[in-house]
């Protein structure tokens, strides 16, 4: 025990004896003075080369977008009677009511409305809408489903109708959020359209031109604009004054959003070309359609078969007259009048359904599916579309006309071209760009 101990005592002095002797003798434990004429490191940043931080600059607000979040449909009521009350507000743009000329429909809920959407049965003209706010003109566009949102939203809201008696068959009333779907929130396009598409009658867009309204609009979001060449609500057949909304309806199920233009004459019926002659003349149709490529100045027309598919003499007419319109359309001594308004415009390719005049067809592919259509195909929601013309579904041999048949939707013919035959016939777009034909 005593000679363990002797020996741990005798290690630990020898331990201290080592480490004076690295402490008096090892130069690495100690930190010599700095020589006196030593000079002292230069300064990393010379003074003349100081930066000045800028001052803050202002923040830049993050842009507000849509709403995310739904529109309530509110509930309203009127200062009007019950009938007109009813047909207000039924959903059912098959009944009405006929506002005689200054009518002021006052409008009342229980949240704040933000916006309106009003269904016409005729068109209003101009009109008004007034709050508490302050008054918006409305109605210059001439548009038969009007959405229109608030500058300053309202529990209360005055719609001040012209100096016309004005028919309305649906309104609607929503908060701040976005829109449900069945509220057509119509543009106007005034120049540069893509397509052009000339329809003799509400729905033949999509019984002989199938998808491409649907896969031209929604699929590839270029701009398509719809003229009809004959108007239903002139008509006097039994149900066609509802043939307008239906056609809107389409068109809005097709994600084409532009308004449609429509010719101001009526709809007669017309077994053959000469019969058409009697009621249009020859003249009146190229006139309107001239005036209608000098507005839009689309890169491609469309219309029908120059047989009127099935004989029908105004679909005749109107592509006859769009064959002479195409042409007139670039010559300022035709139609001067609207050559005035609009200028002139050479449209480099037009297409005739069926036509087979320039050899090869071009096909138009509307089966694939597209998240734009809601993973449907163009040809689907063209289906779907001519079932809004709900006049129509009475007439069995009428439909969106597939594959093998005579009057098969998907095949048309270049019949006029300013940038050489098409190549691989299957887009109507081929060749041609806004860049090649800009609009000035």
């Amino acid at each position: 025990m005593k000679r363990t101990l002797f020996v741990i005592v005798i290690s630990l002095l020898a331990l201290c004896l080592l480490i004076v002797f690295g402490l008096l003798s090892g130069e690495a434990w100690i930190v010599p003075d700095a020589p006196e004429d030593t000079p002292p490191p230069e300064d990393t940043a010379p003074s003349a080369e100081i930066v000045i931080p800028p001052e803050t600059p202002e923040e830049t607000p993050f842009p507000v977008g849509d709403p995310q979040y739904a529109a309530e449909q509110l509930p309203l009521s009127t200062d009007m009677d019950a009938v007109a009350e009813d047909h207000l507000f039924d959903d059912n743009y098959y009944s009405d009511y006929t506002f005689p000329a200054g009518t002021v429909i006052t409008l009342t809920a229980e949240k704040e409305i933000d916006s309106i959407y009003i269904i016409f049965g005729s068109y209003p003209g101009e009109w008004t809408l007034r709050t508490d706010g302050g008054v918006q003109r409305c109605g210059q566009e001439g548009f038969l489903h009007e959405c229109v949102k608030l500058d300053a939203p309202s529990k209360e809201v005055q719609i001040c109708l012209g100096d016309e008696d004005v028919l309305i068959r649906d309104l609607y009333a929503f908060s701040d959020g976005y829109l449900p779907g069945f509220v057509q929130t119509w543009q106007t396009l005034e120049g540069g359209a893509d397509i052009l598409v000339f329809s003799t009658h509400y729905d033949d867009e999509l019984l002989f031109l199938g998808g491409l309204i649907p896969y031209y609009s929604a699929v590839r979001g270029l701009r398509v604009q719809v003229v009809y060449m004959t108007s239903n609500y002139m008509s006097n057949f039994s149900d066609y004054r509802f043939r307008p909304h239906e056609a809107l309806n389409g068109l809005w199920v097709c994600g084409d959003h532009f308004y449609p233009v429509t010719n101001d004459v009526r709809d007669y019926e017309c077994p053959g070309y000469w019969t058409a002659v009697y009621y249009y003349g020859t003249e009146q149709f190229a006139e309107f359609q001239t005036e209608m490529i000098r507005r839009f100045k689309p890169l491609v027309v469309v219309t029908q078969a120059e047989d009127g598919e099935y004989g029908h003499g105004a679909h005749i007419l109107t592509v006859r007259s769009v064959e002479e319109a195409v042409e007139a359309a670039a010559d300022p001594e035709r139609f001067p009048e609207s050559a005035e308004t609009y200028g002139v415009w050479d449209t480099p390719k037009t297409y005739l359904h069926n036509y087979a005049g320039a050899g090869d067809y071009t096909w138009l592919s509307y089966e694939g599916r597209s998240a734009a259509l809601g993973w449907r195909t163009p040809f689907e929601v063209a289906q779907e579309a001519y079932r809004q013309h709900v006049s129509q579904q009475k007439w069995t041999g009428f439909y969106v006309y597939d594959f093998g048949h005579p009057y098969d939707s998907h095949r048309f013919g270049l019949f006029r071209t300013l940038v050489g035959p098409d190549e691989s016939h299957d887009d109507l777009m081929e060749h041609v760009s806004r860049e090649e034909f800009p609009v000035e």
